[in-house]
């Protein structure tokens, strides 16, 4: 019986080695080697980034100038993470079963090489030119700073021309990357640029989510675009957008002269959407000028925009309801009315009050919301 038990052991302790050795040359996770001068020590985090934070999901510590890690990962883009410090950090594009050999000088990471990834690589090389192009535009922008008279205008020219070039060569990177998820992490690359260029990332994130529906990295940018996308797209709903520039309205009025919005420029204005038969309208029509009469010596205008087709029902109005104000204007086009598409109004009444430089800062406030919003704009004067 001893003799059998040693045997059956034996037979256990070679089938666990087979399958050990079947397991290491069957590996499907990743697998990533460093080495790392100046870093004795330091302990290495590898971090999802697709959650609300990152998520450490493999460490090592560097000993003797090694570390390795060995783990198993969705593919996509993670952080690589020396010390405590999120600045000494490596992006990496990974996939299953990669081998990322890593070189590199703690003290002068970002001169790092990376091999066994091409994903990897490209994100190296993203992040050399848009340092060297984000540098640039910092010396102009010092520059810019310290200058005065012409040279300031010429400089400024020059910023925004490398402004420009530098959004350009992201967009470029962008179309031209063939892996999908490294395509997308150039998008962090816009940094301040990025409020600008939102329906680009409205637009780019829904493309490459299209290629890659399954990849947790550009879902995460998917869904936050989408997010915005349908925030605007519910506040444009009855007019233009929270500030944004109010298209400019040119009428004629009850005299046949022309009107234009932008003519008030400098001023608070109620961009006023109406007509001679709207009940509701009409009703507002006393607080509009009482409201008028307030502050008009303070700066407040209203522009008036009528829905009305009859010319004489339109004047008639005007004049029994005691709009003393002078840009009436109407083009006798009713819900076709030019103005009314422009501003994508579907209801009247419908109001759009407008800041000094022309944008939209509250829509459809009427009665004690509009005093109040006036009382809070024209405070300080009337203190």
């Amino acid at each position: 019986m001893k003799r059998n038990n040693n045997s059956f052991a034996q037979v256990l302790f070679v089938a666990a080695c087979i399958l050990m050795l079947t397991s290491c040359k069957n590996f499907k996770g990743y697998k990533i080697n460093g080495t790392i001068k100046q870093a004795e020590g330091v302990k290495v985090y590898l971090e999802d980034l697709t959650g609300t934070a990152p998520l450490v999901i493999d460490t090592a510590s560097i000993k003797n100038d090694k570390f390795e890690l060995k783990n198993y990962a969705s593919k996509g883009i993670y952080r690589l993470r020396f010390g405590d410090d999120a600045v000494k950090s490596i992006f990496l594009f990974i996939e299953e079963k990669d081998k990322i050999s890593i070189t590199a000088d703690l003290a002068k990471l970002e001169e790092y090489k990376v091999e066994g990834s091409v994903g990897s690589a490209s994100i190296k090389q993203l992040n050399l030119d848009t340092k060297l192009r984000f540098n640039e535009l910092d010396s102009t922008f010092a520059r810019l700073k310290a200058a005065d008279g012409s040279s300031k205008d010429s400089l400024e020219i020059i910023f925004n021309n490398q402004k420009k070039a530098y959004v350009a060569f992201i967009k470029d990177f962008i179309e031209k990357e063939k892996i999908n998820e490294v395509a997308c992490f150039g998008l962090n690359y816009l940094g301040p640029m990025m409020q600008d260029e939102i329906p680009y990332l409205v637009d780019i994130t829904e493309k490459l989510h299209t290629a890659a529906p399954d990849s947790k990295y550009i879902n995460v940018w998917y869904k936050e675009t989408q997010q915005y996308r349908d925030a605007l797209l519910a506040e444009t709903q009855g007019g233009v957008a929270l500030n944004t520039q109010a298209p400019n309205i040119i009428l004629q009025n009850p005299n046949g002269d022309s009107i234009q919005l932008k003519n008030l420029l400098g001023k608070y204005v109620l961009v006023d959407f109406w007509a001679s038969w709207c009940q509701p309208c009409r009703m507002e029509n006393p607080n509009v000028v009482a409201l008028y009469k307030q502050y008009q010596s303070l700066g407040f205008e209203v522009f008036s925009v009528s829905l009305d087709a009859n010319e004489a029902q339109w004047k008639k109005a005007i004049e029994k309801d005691g709009l003393i104000w002078k840009n009436h204007g109407c083009d006798f086009g009713g819900w076709q009315s030019a103005p009314a598409q422009a501003y994508s109004v579907q209801s009247i009444p419908a109001t759009f009050l407008l800041d000094k430089s022309g944008k939209v800062i509250a829509k459809n406030l009427r009665g004690e919301e509009l005093a109040a919003k006036l009382a809070e704009l024209f405070a300080a004067k009337t203190n």
